[in-house]
Parts: structure tokens; sequence; C-alpha cells
């Protein structure tokens, strides 16, 4: 399936990208201020989020920078009705940063001297929402738990992981390349250019069924997620294992990956008939939806 690369011209040999300027996210028609005070039933607050780091380490790197931006959408439909509050904070991590980090984000130490993220406002902004989302939570939320207490408590999206990139044609879920495709291009790595980059990205409406992204998003956020752990699984299996999607995790020592707990029965199924030719000898977990991408 060929994916749509917006911005292509009708003979394809040329395409035109816009530098994305905040988040030009424009809300439907019919959302009035009447219309959002009768119909709260259908209004959820949720939030995009993004991290600098000084590294990839989420027990030792710190944060240099924080982007979120909190958004109204109808729970429906999932358009976004209206862009909420915002905040963007520099933190001095107390020591010099890597010049492969200053070339990936533009930052510099001079840009992070005595700055301090506000954790307490941070706290606050996500208490006020239903869902927090990121592009690869897997990354972001370790680091942001370790400061936040309400981050905890929140249920978490990944639009890396929770919408379905592959099967809409795109090659690589890289959020950089997914801009690119849809006409529109940021500056480096920085956090509130990233976080309004997805915001945009998640308002497009997907080429088939016309609607945002943002609703095959939230939708499988909801859905129960469960580890599947391929204990004992033979070594001849392992190409079967990694071409399905499984990572090895080499401290346990066996494979493993997380699926919807709805495709559990399939996974098994396939499991018994391709890696162990017989009963499943594996370990399934449920996990909690507020432990997701923990």
């Amino acid at each position: 399936m060929a994916f749509r690369w917006i911005g292509k011209s009708q003979d394809g040999n040329t395409v035109t990208l816009k530098k994305l300027i905040d988040c030009p996210v424009k809300p439907p028609e019919y959302v009035t201020e009447n219309w959002l005070h009768t119909n709260q039933d259908l209004v959820r607050t949720a939030m995009v989020l993004d991290v600098e780091t000084t590294g990839l380490n989420q027990n030792e790197d710190q944060v240099i920078e924080i982007g979120l931006r909190q958004f109204d959408f109808n729970k429906n439909t999932g358009e976004i009705l209206r862009l909420g509050k915002s905040y963007s904070a520099f933190q001095d991590p107390g020591r010099p940063l890597s010049p492969e980090i200053v070339a990936l984000t533009g930052i510099t130490d001079e840009d992070l001297a005595g700055k301090n993220i506000d954790w307490n406002h941070v706290d606050q902004l996500i208490s006020e929402t239903c869902l927090v989302i990121a592009h690869n939570a897997k990354f972001d939320r370790p680091f942001i738990d370790r400061k936040s207490k309400t981050s905890k408590e929140r249920i978490w999206g990944c639009s890396f992981k929770q919408v379905d990139w592959h099967s809409k044609g795109f090659t690589s879920p890289k959020l950089e390349l997914l801009n690119i495709y849809h006409g529109f291009f940021t500056d480096s790595h920085r956090a509130l250019n990233d976080v309004d980059a997805l915001l945009y990205l998640l308002s497009i409406p997907e080429s088939q069924s016309e609607k945002p992204y943002l609703m095959e998003l939230t939708s499988n956020a909801k859905r129960m997620m469960t580890h599947m752990i391929a204990s004992s699984a033979p070594f001849e299996s392992k190409e079967h294992l990694k071409s399905r999607g499984y990572s090895w995790d080499n401290t346990n020592r066996f494979w493993s990956k997380v699926i919807f707990k709805d495709d559990v029965k399939n996974e098994i199924t396939w499991l018994e008939d391709t890696v162990y030719c017989g009963p499943f000898n594996g370990i399934q977990r449920d996990i909690p939806l507020m432990d997701n991408f923990k």
C-alpha cells in the first residue's frame, strides 16, 4: 500500500514542504463556545509531551528540556476542538552536554545555565488531563515519572506504537519522516517544536477512514496490553520471533513483546504453531492501563 505524500506535485517529480509555525490545528466548523458548553460529555482534555535529555539512559541521564501542550478533543471523532495551555522550559543538568546532544538538539550549555523546570507546574498541567501522549512514550515516560507524581497516575498514549503507520504505507514511524510525508518540517529536535508537530500530525485525517490519526491513538490507548514472553523458545526459532516483532532480553534471557490483550489468542496460536511446535510454554502478563510504557 503506497502512503499518501502531502505536498507532492501531480507529476510526482517534486515535493513542497512548509515550515511548521506553532501548531496550526484548525478546529471543526461546528465548534463554538456554546457547543463546547452543551456537549461537555464529548469533550476530553489530553496533552502532548516531549523531552530532550542528556542521553538515552533513563536511570542516569537527565531531562534538559520539556515541552507540552494541552488540547481538547471530541472523544467520539478524534477531532481536536481547541488548543490549551502550553509550557516549555530548560533544566541545567549540572554538567556539560556531550557534543552529540548539542548537535542533535541545538541546545548549548549556555542555554541551560541556571535554568530549572517547574515540576509543580508540570504536575498541575498533567493532573488536568485524562491522557498524556508522546511519540515513543517508552522513552519519555520514565524520565517524567522520575520527577512527577501525577504522571504515574495517568494513562499514557504512544503515537509511535498505537497508530499503525505501517498499514497506512509508511515504511518508518519516525516523527521527522512522518512530518515530511505530510508536507511539513520543523527545526532541529526541540521539545515544543516536536510537540506542536506531533499534535498537528495527529489532527490530519487518515486517507482511508478520513478520521484523524488521533482517533486511532485514543482508541488504542484504552485497550489493555499484554506482555508476551516466549520463555524457553528453541534457539532455531529466533528468526521467526524477530520477524514477528519480538525483542531479546539479554538479562532475563527470553524473547518478548507487548501486544493488545484481545490479540493474545491469535498470538498463542502462532507461537504454538511456529515456535514451540506444541503447547504454549511461555508467560503472559496483563499490563494495567496506567502502567503502559513505564
